[in-house]
């Protein structure tokens, strides 16, 4: 069951439903129309909360008839009437249609998961995936939003898949998005929509992905063993120096994340020439602008103090920069390197950081237990989860010492189903335990991925 039960926030002048909350990996958010926002668990794809807008300023419910219309497909026609009693002082759980819920789950976990690919957001697999599954949760919802959505994400990719899909073999997922795209661009590009139709017509439904397409794949062309090695050293080498790109403190789209919080910044302390090296990838078409509006900085977290900082400079497509150190990091027994945007942004405490790392090892966790071809096509499945066993282990000792005890617990469980050496410990509370029996999610990763293009 997914229930949620209503609250009324006189604050926002919202009435937020809450259920069982995200767990490890945290939320995916979604705002499927205007005044309602959904988050999602990203481990297992439960809704656990929606927050609804209901005010206009005059002490009366007001919300908007597309909010109505989804609240009432995702909790059935009594949803308008228990928000109401919420914002009396009564309050009810509401039960959530399970196929909607999966539908926008999906939706969700896929625009999440585009933001931390090391697959550029210019594939056009991802707007094509992300057309089928809008399209989906449209027809369940009867909702215009997000048949709007389904249609501009169509139109965004059909270009792209008219010229790209030029080697045989799609996975028949491939297909199914490329047709749904087709259907949803006609009114808009029929040109383009006509080509894409045309070519996968002439595909054999169903047939694999070969071994060796006849043109190799244009991914990132990742080595999984070599990322499980360098993390490992860079542990013994670096102790007390941590560091982590985070996406909601940059330019959107700039930097090209890596496979996990460790490559995504490439950090080197040279002890002699006190100072350290820091370089990361940048998006393909990545704005000059935004770039030079970037800062990267060495903090102390403890007494929230910047030590070091510099912009970066460019070099086709990396970013690299060097920071003089004041003194020895030996000195300090924490620091961080961080990218923000600005130069005044506050310095986080060390459980922030921690925090926002955890999430980014559980997402890189989570990634490799799909192990998507496209990103290493000569990665084995057992380089794959040795990457998610390390980024479960990293992600646990994050949280713990963040302090939330209910995370560590998690990701020691996602740690003990992939390695039997590893025990699950006792659930330090309710709520841990039920988190912990939810079955985790399966299915292939997102088509961008596996395609690696």
């Amino acid at each position: 069951m997914n229930d949620l039960t209503p609250c009324y926030e006189p604050e926002t002048d919202q009435v937020v439903l809450e259920g069982l909350p995200a767990g490890v990996a945290g939320e995916a958010a979604l705002a499927p129309v205007p005044g309602l926002e959904l988050a999602f668990d990203r481990a297992d794809g439960h809704l656990s909360r929606a927050i609804l807008d209901t005010g206009r300023g005059d002490g009366l419910i007001a919300v908007d008839e597309p909010a109505v219309a989804m609240l009432v497909g995702l909790f059935g026609p009594e949803a308008p009437s228990a928000l109401s009693a919420a914002r009396s002082g009564g309050a009810r759980a509401l039960s959530a249609e399970p196929r909607l819920v999966h539908a926008l789950s999906r939706l969700a976990r896929l625009d999440a998961t585009r933001m931390t690919s090391p697959v550029g957001r210019g594939s056009p697999w991802w707007a094509a995936e992300a057309a089928e599954l809008a399209g989906k949760a449209a027809a369940l919802a009867a909702s215009a939003g997000l048949q709007a959505r389904a249609r501009a994400e169509a139109r965004q990719a059909v270009r792209g898949l008219a010229h790209a899909v030029d080697w045989p073999g799609l996975p028949e997922e491939a297909v199914r998005a490329a047709r749904a795209v087709a259907a949803l661009a006609a009114a808009d590009e029929p040109e383009a929509a006509g080509q894409l139709r045309a070519f996968i017509s002439d595909l054999p439904p169903g047939r694999p992905v070969p071994a060796q397409p006849s043109q190799p794949p244009r991914g990132p062309g990742l080595d999984i063993a070599m990322e499980v090695e360098g993390m490992e050293k860079d542990q013994v080498r670096l102790p007390g120096l941590h560091w982590v790109l985070d996406p909601s403190l940059v330019p959107d789209g700039l930097f090209r994340p890596g496979l996990s919080p460790h490559s995504d910044l490439s950090v080197r302390y040279e002890n002699g020439e006190g100072r350290l090296v820091v370089a990361t990838r940048l998006a393909p078409g990545a704005e000059g602008g935004a770039l030079g509006r970037c800062r990267v900085r060495l903090v102390d977290p403890g007494i929230r103090r910047v030590l070091a900082q510099a912009s970066f400079g460019r070099s086709g497509l990396r970013a690299r920069t060097i920071l003089l150190l004041p003194f020895p990091l030996e000195e300090l027994p924490e620091t961080w390197v961080e990218v923000v945007e600005g130069e005044f942004r506050p310095v986080r405490s060390a459980r922030g950081h921690r925090v926002r790392r955890a999430l980014r090892w559980a997402d890189a966790a989570l990634r490799a237990e799909r192990g998507p071809a496209g990103l290493a096509p000569t990665s084995a499945r057992a380089d794959w989860s040795a990457l998610a066993g390390a980024a479960w282990e990293r992600c646990r000792r994050d949280w713990d010492q963040g302090g939330d005890a209910d995370r560590a617990f998690l990701a020691a469980c996602r740690l003990a189903s992939l390695d039997s050496r590893a025990a699950r410990p006792r659930a330090p509370s309710v709520t841990a335990a039920r988190l912990a029996d939810r079955t985790p999610l399966s299915g292939p990763a997102c088509l961008a991925e596996v395609l690696g293009e």
